[in-house]
Order: C-alpha cells, then sequence, then structure tokens
C-alpha cells in the first residue's frame, strides 16, 4: 500500500557536486549564477580560470528504466534543485573550447603542377599521330545502324 505526504517535501539542506573524480558537499545554490559560483570556488584547478558559459551541470535521472543524464538550463535551476534528495550528486561539466576560426591554419594549398608533363591534359587537343583509337566517322560514312555491321 503506497502512502503519501500531505506536506511539502523538506528542502534540501546539502548536495553533492562533482568535478571528475572529486566530490564536495555544498548547500543548495539559490540561483544557476551562485551554483557557478560555488563550483569554480570549490573546484579552483578545474573551472576557476574557464569562462562561465562553458560550465554546466547535470544530474542522474532515471528514465524508462535507464539512468541518462540530464542538463539543468539556468531556467529549471531552482525547480530542479528543490526536487533533489539530501546529499544528492549534481557533476559539474566543462563544454568543450570552441575552436578559435582565427587562429587556424589556413587550408592546404594545392600542389604546383609542372609547366611540362609527361601526362597531356585531357582538354589540350592531341594530334591524329597520337590518339589511341580511331576517329569518329563522317557523316557521309554514316550509314542507319551501322553499328549492326553491314549486310
Amino acid at each position: 500500500m503506497a502512502t503519501y505526504r500531505s506536506e511539502p517535501p523538506v528542502p534540501t539542506d546539502i548536495i553533492t557536486y562533482r568535478c571528475g573524480s572529486k566530490l564536495v558537499y555544498v548547500r543548495p545554490a539559490d540561483s544557476y549564477e551562485q551554483a557557478l559560483d560555488f563550483a569554480q570556488k570549490e573546484f579552483p584547478e578545474e573551472l576557476a580560470e574557464l569562462p562561465r558559459d562553458r560550465i554546466f551541470f547535470n544530474i542522474s535521472a532515471k528514465m524508462n528504466g535507464e539512468h541518462k543524464q540530464v542538463r539543468i538550463s539556468e531556467s529549471a535551476w531552482v525547480a530542479a534543485v528543490t526536487r533533489l534528495l539530501r546529499g544528492e550528486v549534481i557533476d559539474v561539466c566543462v563544454r568543450p573550447e570552441p575552436r578559435d576560426t582565427k587562429s587556424e591554419l589556413p587550408p592546404p594549398q594545392y600542389l604546383e603542377v609542372p609547366q611540362r608533363s609527361l601526362r597531356q591534359s585531357s582538354s589540350a587537343p592531341s594530334s591524329p599521330q597520337n590518339r589511341s583509337r580511331e576517329p569518329s566517322p563522317t557523316p557521309s560514312d554514316k550509314g542507319s545502324r551501322s553499328w549492326f555491321g553491314r549486310h
């Protein structure tokens, strides 16, 4: 028999932040910005020098019998944290560094083609002596259905 609470759930007084293999207890932040402050303070080696927009938070949620990592958005921070159990883990994650297109090397260049190559380009006109196949028939040589042979 299931029992239901009639009073609202007790607010969580402590949660766990995990960054890599490091764990630390913190009080739940009142806002997403404060959560970022806590994370950078508690994990200074990993997060202090990072731009705040690269830091994000995940929780593990059970969906259809499977544990999935779910990112907590800034807009959902308060609602998500109020539903956490005491000591529950929030993963502090870092987005990959965006690629700086200005500092990238230029695209590879094409190799120089020698002026006289051993092979002639297919677009260059060829002399009749160098042709490897018979020339096309002239209109006077063409007959109807000449490919069947002449009878």
